[in-house]
């Protein structure tokens, strides 16, 4: 069975539709802004989709409108349910594409615009407990969510993870035929897994210390299940009023399916690689900035061991006009402290493909690709590189009374590896040993 051969789509804030998407009869998409909202001004969908008068074909098209499906059972039952198949983007999305991640809405053609901010005193009702715990033990557990709750903003991605609202009396869902947006994601690691939660919190608070731009989770616990809640970057709380941002990752940004996300897993010219980031982040508001921002964001990563930065955590927010900025570091956690993990680089760092084996000629290389020539790159190392391992040296102190005192080891370790392949003279304080595992290759 084939969903339907069309969808408007809609960005929020505005009235007129953004464009139409289109599948024919082998489910190749297509879509196409409207020449009104062209003019009005409205941003791009994505960098890879400019505000332009053409059509986008299968390839640039599915990339992006792929990438906002979930990874999750909620669109599975919507396949067995409606028996779509998985490459039926349009079907999938005329079910699923109510409320994006972002200000997108994918709706049947002629559909009135259903994405309006969200009042939290009216357009809400609270979760019982009792509700809530059921939703961690499922996600913990890998199972289905109760048939009683369906998640009202699908987030894309593979993890265990679910839209809702938090609001001072508890946590709440959009009442009934409400398509207002949630303002935070319950994002809960499987059971064998369950310290992740702490970890990835930990890691953010790092960041933040070291003054990058970061989403803050807070790992809580909800009836012995551990959990992560995120506040979403794409919403704004205004006045107890809710708002949408629109955003997209850097897949969707290069027109890259999710399967593309690392760069190992694509070709020259179609992969996530230095080159490609370097060119969004040229067609960002403050390119330099963001360059600055990627490459300190880049280090923090190699700092403490996370090779999972790939295109899919990172991400771009548009605020206001048709250029994006950096969206804030998201799904920050040390991936080398997991053994069933691919150590592999997200994206080369010079001819490097592992952490282990970067070099100072690696690092130089790298830099360039950014704009960094060995004059520029060697004051990013004395100036933003050495006052971030010395403030890591120092935020990192605390992780041994959380019971951390494992990933302080990992940083020490990938501490010393980076200050020994720049040559900086700085010390770094002496921890137990972590020792290095040559994992096998996970899939990917």
């Amino acid at each position: 069975m084939s969903g339907p051969a069309g969808l408007i789509v809609r960005m929020d804030g505005f009235n007129l539709p953004a464009g139409y998407l289109a599948s024919d009869e082998a489910r190749a998409i297509s879509f196409a802004y409207d020449d009104r909202y062209i003019a009005a001004g409205g941003p791009p969908l994505s960098l890879s989709m400019p505000l332009e008068q053409v059509s986008f074909g299968d390839v640039t098209a599915r990339a992006f409108f792929d990438n906002l499906l979930p990874e999750n059972d909620q669109m599975q039952r919507v396949m067995d349910r409606e028996g779509l198949a998985r490459d039926d983007i349009v079907g999938l999305l005329s079910h699923l594409g109510a409320d994006c991640s972002g200000a997108i809405s994918c709706l049947p053609i002629g559909a009135d615009p259903i994405k309006v901010p969200g009042v939290l005193s009216e357009d809400y009702e609270l979760l019982a407990p009792g509700a809530i715990a059921e939703i961690a033990r499922s996600l913990a557990e890998r199972q289905r969510l109760p048939d009683t709750i369906t998640d009202p903003s699908p987030v894309a991605g593979v993890q265990r993870k679910i839209a809702l609202t938090h609001t001072p009396q508890g946590f709440a869902k959009p009442r009934p035929g409400r398509k207002v947006p949630t303002t935070h994601i319950l994002k809960v690691p499987e059971t064998r897994l369950r310290r992740d939660a702490r970890l990835e919190a930990a890691a953010a608070r790092l960041a933040s210390a070291l003054g990058l731009d970061v989403s803050i989770p807070e790992a809580i616990v909800i009836d012995g299940v551990d959990a992560l809640l995120i506040t979403r970057f794409d919403r704004v709380v205004r006045d107890g009023v809710v708002y949408r941002l629109h955003q997209e990752d850097f897949a969707q940004a290069m027109g890259l399916p999710a399967t593309l996300k690392y760069q190992r897993n694509g070709a020259p010219g179609r992969q996530f690689d230095a080159q490609a980031i370097a060119r969004v982040l040229d067609q960002t508001e403050a390119p330099a900035l963001s360059r600055t921002a990627f490459l300190s964001a880049t280090i923090f990563n190699l700092l403490i061991g996370n090779t999972d930065n790939h295109a899919k955590n990172h991400g771009l927010l548009y605020r206001q006009g048709r250029a994006p900025i950096l969206a804030p570091l998201y799904d920050l956690l040390p991936s080398r402290m997991n053994l069933d993990f691919n150590d592999q680089l997200s994206f080369n760092i010079g001819a490097a493909d592992h952490p282990d084996a970067i070099t100072f000629d690696d690092m130089m290389a790298f830099f360039e690709v950014f704009g960094m020539r060995r004059a520029a790159a060697a004051r990013f190392i004395e100036n933003v590189i050495k006052p971030m391992i010395e403030a890591l040296e120092r935020a990192t102190l605390g992780l041994a009374g959380e019971r951390l005192k494992d990933m302080d080891d990992l940083i020490g370790r990938e501490t010393e590896q980076l200050v020994e392949v720049l040559g900086l003279d700085v010390a770094v304080r002496e921890r137990d040993y972590y020792p290095k595992v040559r994992h096998a290759l996970a899939p990917s």
